[in-house]
């Protein structure tokens, strides 16, 4: 995997090398790290927060400095609260995290962040999520990058002429799209995976970091792993593509996932190994429910597998308590690979394969997606069935899941099935860069309660590409025992086959990257395969061969 020009930095076995001469262990991953530090004059960037679980009590705080530091803090409410350090092998700088708990709900505090007993930053404002029952918004998209341009980036470029595949306006508007969502005054925003497009390069995740810096200070963004999130030996974005440059030195981690691990400081899950992979956080009476499709997916075959299961069982736990919980108005789900989308990458039959049965038993109301470059929404489906077409975007049945498509954060890309779409597909408008936003109204005084959906282009000001699409459940659905729907078990191994999927076909490509770029004459290497399909024996001789690296790795870290 090519770093790009923006890496300044040593490589991770230079690194190794060079911090064994002094005894330091830095072995695969993140790791705590204690070296004397500096003055008290280095400075502080990349300031942002997140929620805890339970975002009207609990929050984490987390930032950089180019150097090592003593005693990092976080002043918050009149208190100090000292935060943990770490650093991944290969990267110069120095993150720290500080969990902070017992807040008050729906409670404005100010809060900066220093070390070695001074304050280094500016105050900033952090509020508390509310208690169940108020209404909210937030916004979302997936996909978003930087201002500049990659040409390692597939999604963005045809690798043979060198030009966007986006022909209808430029490609990195990312800075553009934070605005427009920052205008929008959300209490948080989510990213749906593809973050930065670092593909290796730790100084685009820097640039990343300090882009966002001013929203997400105030306004945290809540992120899932999407597949250039792994930076891993050999691939680029999660996809086998030789001759594009890897090795041993550019493998960030045993998935490739150490930027984002450390960088991020998320809700814990309970997993000792792939904590913050998955997470949740209730936000007033939604439970947020963020999952890893690199796991269960069957196109990016990186990570496919790694947890052995692990994360099903989580979801499915996290799920069936949310769904009986009596504070819980709405569930909603972020992923990264879709489970419907007519654009390039398609509908993933493992994603539905992993999560159909159980967001249709236990009644998820919203799935916000990326991967592809524009937008997307279906309407109300229950697996692959559309439970209720509502032509003037007014559904109001108390079944149902509605999916969104929301990869335009920084680009759009045109892709097979973009004109036609399937029977799942309410509006496929916009290949244009935008943010979704959504009112959450828990109470409309009519006993229902609303979700409101609304795309919002950031290349014209913020006109809406569509808005006032409205998922209307009773409000006695609130008693959550009546959300959850059995159903045999014997569904759980029923794999919608492509055959059968509402948008025809899943198509397989060979040719590597210019078989990405819609079909441009290959110059790739033979053999280089875009896979799709859960059922090929490539896929699961990798799986396998993913599952006995994880835990090779794992045991020799313990």
């Amino acid at each position: 995997m090519g770093h790009g020009p923006h890496r300044p930095y040593v490589s991770r076995r230079q690194f190794v090398q060079r911090t064994a001469a002094v005894g330091i262990a830095a072995g695969a991953g993140p790791f705590l790290w204690q070296q004397p530090g500096y003055s008290a004059a280095t400075p502080v960037e990349q300031i942002h927060g997140q929620f805890g679980q339970d975002a009207s009590r609990e929050a984490a705080f987390s930032w950089m400095t180019p150097g090592p530091v003593r005693r990092p803090f976080v002043q918050i409410g009149g208190e100090r609260v000292r935060a943990e350090t770490m650093q991944y092998a290969g990267y110069p700088g120095y993150f720290h995290h500080a969990r902070v708990d017992r807040l008050l709900p729906d409670t404005r505090y100010r809060y900066a962040v220093g070390h070695q007993g001074k304050v280094r930053s500016t105050k900033a404002v952090w509020r508390t999520g509310p208690r169940p029952g108020k209404a909210f918004t937030f916004t979302a998209f997936g996909d978003q990058g930087t201002d500049v341009p990659d040409l390692t980036n597939i999604q963005d470029f045809d690798p043979l002429t060198l030009q966007t595949l986006t022909h209808q306006q430029p490609p990195f508007q990312a800075s553009l799209n934070r605005d427009l969502a920052y205008s929008m005054n959300p209490a948080f925003h989510v990213i749906v995976g593809d973050t930065s497009y670092a593909n290796g390069d730790q100084a685009i995740w820097d640039e990343w970091f300090r882009g966002i810096e001013k929203m997400a200070r105030t306004m945290p963004w809540m992120p899932c792993l999407g597949n250039h999130e792994i930076e891993a030996e050999g691939g680029l974005g999660g996809f086998t593509i030789p001759g594009l440059g890897g090795g041993e030195d550019d493998s960030w981690g045993p998935l490739g996932y150490d930027a984002y691990r450390t960088r991020f400081a998320l809700p814990e899950n309970g997993d000792k190994d792939w904590e913050g992979n998955w997470y949740r956080f209730r936000y007033g009476s939604v439970e947020f429910i963020s999952i890893d499709n690199n796991d269960v997916n069957t196109e990016v075959t990186a990570n496919i597998g790694y947890s052995e299961g692990r994360q099903e069982r989580w979801v499915k736990r996290t799920l069936r308590r949310a769904a009986k919980d009596p504070d819980v108005d709405f569930i909603i789900v972020l992923m990264h690979q879709a489970a419907f989308s007519s654009g390039l990458h398609g509908s993933d039959p493992g994603v539905r394969k992993a999560w159909f049965r159980l967001f249709a038993k236990y009644g998820v109301d919203l799935v916000i997606q990326g991967h592809d470059h524009h937008y997307e929404r279906t309407h109300l489906m229950k697996r692959a069935k559309v439970v209720e077409s509502a032509e003037d975007g007014h559904y109001t049945s108390d079944v149902g899941t509605m999916y969104i498509v929301s990869g335009n954060g920084g680009g759009v890309q045109r892709g097979e099935g973009l004109f036609g779409g399937g029977d799942f597909t309410a509006s496929i408008q916009a290949m244009e860069v935008g943010t979704v936003k959504v009112e959450v109204v828990p109470d409309t005084g009519r006993g229902t309660k609303r979700l409101v959906l609304g795309e919002y282009s950031a290349t014209r000001g913020g006109a809406p590409i569509e808005e006032g699409i409205v998922i209307e459940r009773s409000l006695d659905r609130g008693k959550r025992s009546s959300r959850v729907t059995e159903e045999p078990e014997a569904a759980a191994s029923r794999l919608v086959l492509p055959s059968e999927d509402p948008v025809g076909p899943l198509h397989e490509t060979s040719g590597g990257v210019a078989a990405l770029a819609l079909g441009a004459a290959s110059t790739a290497a033979p053999g280089t395969t875009w896979t799709r399909g859960s059922g090929d024996e490539e896929v699961t001789e990798l799986r396998e061969q993913r599952r006995s690296d994880v835990r090779r790795v794992l045991r020799d870290q313990r």
